[in-house]
């Protein structure tokens, strides 16, 4: 039974890079605004949250590079504010040979996660060196996917109608190594995913795929993702919206504005 399970996740991860070939990312800077989903849930001292999310995809001549990087103040129920700073920078080589990456967030202005490093295959195994928090280096095997090797892989599922897409993502978000992501994909479709701004971007008419992520820790443990994030995913990698559900507080991005962004000269 190990084995036949091992096949077909080897199967899948070969079959993933043979679709990427057809997958044209859009590089952009998109422009989100965050505000919590719902009513606020009992489970949480969360009221209310309020911010901004900025999200950009740059084409180089050997790679990509990603930038996000999030402002977001949380309402909780006693009266005070908490002020959350996020950001994340990456470069990734075209050809899956190199990953460099640098988060770092901020809780009221103090800087409470700094993680840097660099992720390079190695034969049959991917190596990670963290600089930050702490020097160490981490051994992952070759079937392991980076950001952008994931999204094209995703998209491409989503073409050839694959609904269930199970993977293992390395992002550098996390100094303990790789996350598990469960994947489902919906139907291609097209409804107005915000009616108010509808007329805000160009893409906002445009069929997209409703994917759902549960994304585990290095070592699932339990049943319970760390957190679950959904989105309205447009072929060309463009997200209209998205939603993150922590157990306790659903934080809702909507895209206003975005900027198309012309490939890097090499």
């Amino acid at each position: 039974m190990r084995l036949l399970a091992s096949f077909v996740v080897i199967f899948g991860f070969l079959l993933s890079f043979s679709l990427e070939a057809s997958i044209e990312l859009q590089p952009h800077r998109a422009y989100y605004t965050v505000t919590m989903e719902s009513r606020p849930d009992p489970r949480s001292t969360v009221t209310d949250a309020r911010g901004t999310m900025l999200i950009e995809f740059d084409k180089v001549c050997d790679g990509w590079t990603v930038q996000q990087r999030s402002e977001t103040r949380l309402y909780h129920n006693d009266g005070t504010v908490e002020h959350i700073r996020w950001g994340y920078v990456t470069y990734e080589a075209e050809d899956g040979s190199l990953f460099t990456f640098n988060t770092y967030r901020k809780t009221d202005d103090e800087l409470v996660e700094d993680i840097r490093g660099r992720a390079e295959k190695k034969g049959d195994l991917i190596v990670v060196t963290y600089q930050k928090p702490e020097k160490k280096t981490l051994q992952l095997q070759e079937s392991v996917l980076f950001p952008i090797q994931h999204i094209k892989s995703l998209l491409g599922a989503a073409q050839e109608g694959e609904q269930i897409f199970p993977r293992v993502v390395f992002d550098g978000s996390s100094n303990d190594g790789a996350s598990e992501i469960n994947t489902f994909i919906g139907a291609k479709k097209v409804m107005a995913g915000n009616p108010v701004s509808e007329a805000a971007h160009q893409f906002a008419n445009q069929p997209f795929w409703p994917v759902r992520f549960a994304v585990y820790g290095p070592e699932k443990a339990d049943y319970e993702p760390v957190y679950v994030t959904t989105q309205d995913l447009l072929p060309n990698g463009i997200i209209k919206q998205y939603v993150i559900d922590y157990g306790g507080t659903k934080l809702h991005g909507v895209l206003d504005r975005i900027e198309l962004l012309r490939e890097s000269g090499c």
